[in-house]
C-alpha cells in the first residue's frame, strides 16, 4: 500500500505535472482513436452506399466540366509548389516523421514519449539529490523535449520502412481518385492544403491537395471529392462535394 502512495504522490508531484499532462493527453488521445476508428468505419457503410447512389452523376460532371476543361492548362502552366507553396513548419513536420507514418501516430509517439522520458528523468535525478532542485524542471524539460523529438523522429522512420508508404506508386495512389474526403487544414487552395480521405482498405489518411487554379479555396471542415492525381507532385485536386 506504501508503494502505491509513493507512486501517487511522484506522479502528482509539481515537477512531474507536465509529464503526467502528457500522458494523460496520450491515453486520451488513444481512446479517441480507437473509439473514433469504429464510429467512421459504421458511418463510412452508409456513407459509400449513399455517395454511389446520391453522387455518382454529380462526380462524374464535375471530372469533365469543372476539371478535364482546365486540363491543357494545368499541362502548360506547371505550377512548382513543392517548397514555395508550402508553410516553412513543413520541415519541422518531416523531420518529426510526417510522411513516413501516420499523423495521429506521431503525436501519440511525442506525447507518449515526452511524459515517460520526463517519469525516467525525474526518477534518476531524485535518486541523485535529496530534494527536488528548482532548477531541475527547467532542464528535464529542455532535455526530454529534445529526447522524445528524437524518438518521434526514429521511430516514425522505423514505422515507415515496417509498413511500406501509401502512394508510393501511381498505381496505389490513383486508388483514392474519386473518393471522398474533407479539408482538415485551415483551407485547400491552388497551391497547398490537406484532406482527410479513407482509402480502400478502410484506413484514414491525410494527403496533399489543391484546386484547380481558376477555383476559389475551399475551407475547413468543407467535403471533397478527389478528382485527380499529380504522380509527380504527390498531390491531388480535389473539388467540393455540392
Amino acid at each position: 500500500m506504501q508503494e502505491l502512495t509513493d507512486l501517487w504522490a511522484f506522479i502528482t508531484a509539481w515537477y512531474n505535472l507536465p509529464f503526467s499532462l502528457a500522458l494523460l493527453v496520450f491515453l486520451g488521445l488513444s481512446a479517441l482513436q480507437f473509439i473514433g476508428l469504429d464510429q467512421d468505419h459504421d458511418a463510412d457503410v452508409d456513407a459509400d452506399a449513399d455517395l454511389d447512389l446520391d453522387h455518382d452523376l454529380d462526380l462524374d460532371h464535375d471530372l469533365d466540366i469543372d476539371h478535364d476543361a482546365d486540363l491543357d492548362h494545368d499541362l502548360d502552366h506547371d505550377v512548382d509548389h513543392d517548397l514555395t507553396g508550402a508553410p516553412g513548419w513543413l520541415g519541422a513536420l518531416k523531420f518529426l516523421g510526417v510522411g513516413h507514418a501516420p499523423v495521429t501516430m506521431i503525436l501519440l509517439l511525442l506525447v507518449g514519449s515526452f511524459g515517460l522520458l520526463g517519469w525516467i528523468a525525474n526518477w534518476l535525478l531524485l535518486g541523485v539529490v535529496p530534494a527536488y532542485p528548482g532548477w531541475g524542471l527547467i532542464a528535464v524539460l529542455g532535455s526530454v523535449l529534445i529526447l522524445s523529438v528524437a524518438v518521434t523522429s526514429r521511430t516514425a522512420r522505423l514505422i515507415g520502412r515496417a509498413i511500406p508508404a501509401f502512394a508510393s506508386t501511381a498505381t496505389s495512389a490513383s486508388q483514392l481518385v474519386a473518393r471522398r474526403g474533407w479539408v482538415i487544414s485551415s483551407q485547400v487552395d491552388q497551391t497547398y492544403g490537406q484532406v482527410k480521405v479513407r482509402d480502400p482498405g478502410g484506413t484514414l489518411i491525410t494527403v496533399f491537395a489543391k484546386v484547380d487554379p481558376d477555383k476559389p479555396a475551399i475551407p475547413r471542415d468543407t467535403e471533397v471529392y478527389l478528382v485527380d492525381y499529380d504522380a509527380a507532385r504527390k498531390v491531388y485536386t480535389v473539388v467540393p462535394s455540392d
